[in-house]
């Protein structure tokens, strides 16, 4: 009979490499206890609707689920953000905040790639019920100084800011359906040209582009009216109609379905304003400083209020004089980290010697009531990949 052989994507941890992941969970434990994070241990099991509501992305399709012997959904667990939340609502924690949690363990998430773990080790913190710029930047400068404290160096801290597009959307009115599609689709924009022209196409495909014929005649002379203006015009028009030209349908409900299709045709086009203004954001990365300047002037021409850079801005601001010990910050405003409760700035932890990403997290002010809470709360996290760590250490951290 044939041995049985482990799962692809586990491993077995014997004593070296236990010890080492041992004791990097011991140094994290009292870099974060020192700045004010105690520990939480959560369930290896969640309720797979946990996962769900807000965390789909590119992680909703790794999520091990299943049905126990109870007939419950359940999964195990893909990340720890959702599980500490979860905690802070059932225990009524909402009226201590702000809260500083800290955790470690395994976490499993099924990825294709032979090269990746399905079983791999996070640590990290999440500080939950501040909306200050300091939280922010709080949270990067630890994430920053855990690295340090773990004997590794040459570290790129890169930034961005879902939250831009965000607010961008609010400026331009767009609806729930649309906004939540542009936030989506910003890490395929990123890529320029070929990226905008595959996100308009799905965009055309869900029925949220124009091709412009939408735009002439009656349709042109509506769109952009406010209600009241708009109705007066209709009824202008169907005055100056033949009655028998209406058929079967009122004035009234003639005007109706033109403001309808008006509204539709209005909302197609700043669609495709916003996927144009968006794509350029996305490719814009480097220095804070430079980074920001060509944001401004890009938000400027298109006629957008710059100040929609502002957290981003002070974020970065409050960094220049952080202790970040000896990490890099960087700019990418078309990062977006495939999760999709990620609501404003986000951020990766890049090895400089060979581009991979030891760990990184977010703001996710949205994801307290979409688990059930009445109102929203301000919140944000990070996680290490321990497992990319000491092997890059055993490695022996080449550069």
């Amino acid at each position: 009979m044939e041995n049985l052989k482990k799962l692809p994507g586990f491993r077995d941890l014997e004593k070296g490499p236990r010890q080492n992941l041992n004791r990097a969970y011991a140094i994290l434990s009292d870099l974060f206890s020192a700045k004010g994070y105690h520990a939480i241990d959560t369930p290896f099991l969640e309720p797979t609707e946990m996962f769900l509501r807000k965390g789909g992305g590119e992680m909703a399709s790794q999520i091990y689920s299943f049905v126990d012997p109870g007939g419950n959904p359940v999964s195990l667990r893909p990340e720890f953000t959702s599980s500490i939340l979860r905690w802070c609502l059932e225990e009524n924690r909402l009226e201590q905040l702000p809260l500083r949690v800290q955790y470690s363990g395994p976490v499993f998430r099924y990825r294709r790639d032979g090269d990746e773990f399905r079983q791999f080790h996070q640590a990290g913190i999440e500080l939950i019920g501040s909306a200050d710029p300091q939280a922010d930047a709080e949270a990067l400068t630890l994430a920053c100084q855990g690295l340090a404290a773990l004997g590794v160096s040459n570290i790129k801290l890169v930034l961005g800011d879902l939250g831009v597009y965000n607010r961008l959307a609010l400026q331009m009115s767009l609806s729930e359906r649309a906004r939540v599609f542009l936030l989506d689709n910003v890490s395929s924009l990123r890529s320029g040209a070929d990226g905008l022209q595959d996100v308009t196409d799905r965009a055309s495909k869900f029925r949220l582009m124009t091709d412009g014929r939408e735009n002439n005649g009656v349709m042109g002379q509506l769109v952009g009216l406010k209600e009241e203006e708009a109705r007066s015009l209709i009824a202008g028009m169907i005055e100056r109609e033949d009655p028998a030209s209406l058929g079967q349908r009122t004035p009234e409900e003639v005007a109706e379905r033109l403001l309808r299709k008006a509204h539709g045709a209005g909302e197609q086009s700043k669609m495709q304003q916003a996927l144009s203004v968006a794509s350029r954001l996305a490719t814009i990365q480097g220095p804070p400083t430079s980074a920001l300047a060509s944001a401004e002037d890009l938000l400027r021409t298109e006629g957008f209020d710059a100040q929609t850079l502002d957290p981003l801005s002070n974020v970065t601001t409050l960094l220049a004089d952080a202790d970040l010990d000896g990490a890099s910050v960087t700019l990418d405003l078309g990062m977006a980290r495939g999760i999709a409760y990620y609501t404003g700035i986000v951020f990766e932890l890049i090895d400089g010697c060979n581009g991979v990403s030891l760990g990184g997290g977010g703001r996710y002010d949205g994801l307290a009531r979409n688990m059930g809470s009445p109102k929203d709360v301000p919140a944000l996290g990070f996680a290490y990949d321990l497992d990319r760590l000491l092997d890059r250490r055993e490695e022996g951290a080449p550069c």
